[in-house]
């Protein structure tokens, strides 16, 4: 009877384990594995049993804790970074005594929250450069105005044609920024207005010809005969066009020919479903395909120098990448060096 009961308990301890939400192991106190639950066994593997803890997890901090718990009782956090699958992982250990024969350790994987503070971190110190530079630009040029420069009316309007420009460039990044944080926030949130791609290509074209026109492009639209409707936002959807172009005049160069083609309907695999397909062709220098997977990454540039000199702000792919997210759609892009870029939007038409 006593061995049923023996039986029993195992299974109930075990279901009990397994219905921590976190990652546990339940140590005895000679510190091999006496029971894991299947959180743990996806991060370690199977056959944890009597296995002693050092071949899971070896990690002073961790030890240290161990040791302290069992001479002292009590509970014990820590944080243990480590590699699992070529991953960085970031997690939370604790310790505790359960009754007095056994320690439980529990694992609670914090890697997404680790990155979101990086990325945080990351994105102040990137947006307090971009506006740092600038903003000592002016203040040199406003002392060389008010000192040096004041009765030198040739250099006073060269100083102000910079300050404007750079005032121009802080406008324009204050305003990405703006345009970003309002798709992320909106991102979770599928359009639900029915669309016509045509229409919102060519109102764009109209809108962006003064840009184009300054630097001799030309540009061209393909399209079907027939309206392409899709569920979306016309704003959002333009502001995708504009950046796509804004980035095929800018990077592609003067007196080159800038395409817009728009084909399908189609079943897309990468959609699961029918789309259409906008593309954004430039015969620009090209990128290398080491660039190419964090173009969409805030603030990255191919080159900061070009970009900043033609006012990029770094911020118009991502921007692009959201709002295409938003609509359920993908962003592909293709470049060869030498021979320019194509930027593919496919999103899912009615």
């Amino acid at each position: 009877m006593n061995l049923v009961h023996q039986n029993i308990s195992n299974e109930l301890a075990k279901d009990l384990m397994n219905g921590f939400p976190l990652a546990s192991v339940l140590l005895g106190r000679d510190e091999f594995v006496v029971m894991s639950n299947s959180h743990a066994e996806r991060i370690f593997g199977d056959g944890l049993i009597d296995r002693h803890y050092l071949t899971l997890v070896r990690d002073p901090a961790i030890s240290e804790a161990i040791y302290s718990v069992k001479a002292h009782g009590g509970k014990r956090d820590v944080r243990w970074n480590t590699i699992i699958a070529n991953v960085d992982r970031t997690f939370l250990a604790s310790i505790t005594t359960i009754g007095t024969s056994f320690l439980l350790l529990t694992l609670e994987d914090q890697t997404q929250l680790e990155q979101s503070k990086q990325l945080r971190r990351d994105f102040v110190s990137n947006v307090s450069h971009e506006l740092r530079t600038p903003l000592t630009s002016i203040l040199g040029f406003l002392e060389s105005i008010q000192t040096v420069a004041r009765n030198d009316k040739k250099t006073t309007t060269r100083f102000l044609k910079i300050m404007t420009d750079e005032t121009i460039r802080m406008s324009r990044l204050v305003n990405d920024l703006l345009s970003l944080n309002r798709v992320e926030n909106e991102e979770s949130m599928p359009p639900t207005d029915s669309v016509d791609l045509i229409s919102i290509i060519n109102d764009t074209i109209e809108n962006t010809e003064p840009v184009y026109s300054k630097t001799n492009n030309s540009l061209s639209f393909l399209h079907p005969n027939q309206p392409i409707v899709v569920k979306g936002s016309k704003d959002q959807l333009q502001q995708v066009v504009t950046n796509l172009l804004d980035n095929a005049v800018k990077y592609g160069g003067p007196n080159k020919e800038v395409k817009i083609e728009l084909t399908g309907p189609a079943h897309f695999a990468i959609l699961g479903r029918t789309g259409v397909t906008l593309e954004v062709i430039d015969q620009g220098k090209g990128i290398a395909s080491e660039h190419i997977p964090r173009l969409t990454e805030r603030f990255y540039r191919v080159d900061s120098h070009r970009s900043r000199e033609v006012g990029g702000t770094g911020l118009g792919l991502s921007i692009v990448k959201h709002i295409i997210n938003r609509h359920g759609g993908r962003l592909r892009i293709k470049s060869v060096e030498g021979e320019g870029s194509t930027f593919s939007v496919v999103l899912p038409s009615d």
